[in-house]
């Protein structure tokens, strides 16, 4: 099952994932669900859940704040989202 990263910022998102990939992690960057989205902040972290607490280690460990993480879950149309952190 798949999990969403929110940053403040995208940038942040695109750092983040650099530093995921130079440790041999491939994620992906994605568009920030419209009715998940704050702030304007347009991309996300898609991510495996089992990989949540690399995700989070790292971003400490690079000083870029994770404000929420979401499981998806799919459903007959779309996607849903709980937050999970």
């Amino acid at each position: 099952m798949d999990g969403i990263a929110i940053l403040d910022s995208g940038n942040y998102v695109l750092e983040l994932c650099g530093i995921l990939e130079k440790k041999g992690y491939i994620f992906e960057v994605a568009s920030t669900p419209c009715h998940i989205a704050k702030n304007g902040c347009s991309y996300c972290l898609r991510f495996p859940l089992e990989y949540m607490n690399v995700v989070l280690h790292e971003a400490s460990a690079n000083n870029l704040v994770i404000r929420e993480i979401y499981r998806m879950e799919p459903q007959l149309t779309r996607n849903r989202y709980v937050r999970v952190y």
